[in-house]
């Protein structure tokens, strides 16, 4: 299949070639295309193809969802440098299916030339409802992807198959040592300017408080133990059941083997309203942690994860500085999104003294 550009490219005729299993023996005669990833994505574009079937047991309606490289050139430049599509499509073929959350299934997937891909997946809107990063997550829901992303920490905590997958780096391999501290300063400088009546001065001075030290802090936030993480937990990454409790998780582009509470201090940092954040992070990180030592892991303590915690929230201020300085996003939603991410995390490192393990 020569992959196409955007989603609204795809023909019935890629669908039968590349995803015919998805259509229980029936043939694709119509597409119709429409946008779900506006605001939401910052390095791909996602579209639900709802698709008319013909013959098999799969006659009538059917949806997908595909998922293709994106096409704003900073972030397009950023997300082929950091390896990001090839390593979400070696995550459906290689990890997932050995991983205890629920992900999408994955009906296809395409690579084709100049850093194009192609994911064709399950449509989890049918018996799922997305989160909304925007308004934050409550408190039971915080609770429930603690939860869900405890059971994939303990599955792969300190397995050493991780080592020989060289497609899913450590926190700082070469191309974050190359990228991600410009990233920072770039942003940091726009923080300076323009962000002071968005964010307290405290927070501004820990921003500029961790500019000095970044490279040291991204070194320290890939020590052990380690495990296979997300990296990537904001709310418009899971989706909770309609009738029932479970959680789907979808976007494994930043997937990394490292600490695994780093996935905690991203979701709290990130998609907790700052108030709720403020007052139930050390709660929700023993919730973690208790989960986690229930599955199995017998060595790693709870001061330890404290002062993990504070490191890695620090660290994921360089998500903030990249949305602020860097990234385009997109529209009026991603904007939207982007500030509510970025004003949470600045508020959040002051909140729980992050900066008292610089």
């Amino acid at each position: 299949m020569d992959v196409p550009a955007t989603p609204a490219e795809i023909s019935a005729t890629d669908l039968n070639e590349v995803a015919a299993a998805a259509f229980a023996g029936g043939t694709v005669t119509e597409v119709r295309c429409s946008d779900i990833g506006e605001g939401t994505g910052i390095f791909g574009q996602i579209a639900r193809l709802d698709v008319t079937v013909e013959g098999g047991d799969g006659s009538g309606s059917a949806s997908l969802v595909a998922k293709m490289a994106c096409t704003e050139p900073a972030n397009l430049e950023i997300a082929q440098m950091l390896g990001l599509y090839e390593r979400e499509i070696n995550m459906f073929e290689h990890v997932l299916d050995d991983t205890p959350i629920r992900t999408p299934v994955c009906h296809a997937a395409v690579r084709g030339g100049d850093g194009r891909f192609l994911l064709l997946l399950e449509d989890l809107s049918v018996d799922y409802e997305v989160g909304d990063q925007i308004v934050g997550a409550t408190l039971e829901q915080a609770e429930r992807v603690v939860e869900t992303l405890a059971a994939m920490h303990a599955r792969w905590w300190q397995r050493p198959e991780l080592a020989a997958m060289d497609w899913l780096p450590i926190p700082n391999a070469p191309q974050y040592v190359a990228a991600v501290p410009n990233i920072y300063r770039a942003g940091l400088a726009v923080l300076e300017t323009e962000w002071a009546d968005r964010v307290p001065p405290a927070a501004i001075d820990v921003a500029r408080a961790v500019d000095p030290q970044f490279e040291e802090l991204l070194h320290r936030t890939a020590g052990g133990p380690s495990t296979l993480i997300h990296s990537d937990t904001r709310l418009d990454n899971v989706f909770f059941e309609r009738s029932g409790d479970g959680i789907a998780m979808i976007d494994f582009q930043l997937a990394l083997q490292g600490r695994a509470v780093a996935d905690i201090a991203y979701l709290v940092g990130t998609s907790v309203p700052h108030e709720l954040g403020r007052e139930q992070w050390e709660a929700l990180l023993r919730h973690w942690h208790s989960a986690i030592v229930e599955l199995g892991v017998s060595d790693y303590g709870f001061d330890d994860a404290v002062r993990h915690y504070r490191e890695a929230a620090m660290y994921y201020l360089s998500g903030a500085m990249s949305l602020i300085g860097t990234f385009d996003a997109g529209n009026d939603r991603g904007a939207a999104m982007a500030e509510a991410y970025s004003t949470r995390i600045l508020n959040h490192v002051v909140d729980i003294d992050a900066r008292s393990v610089l």
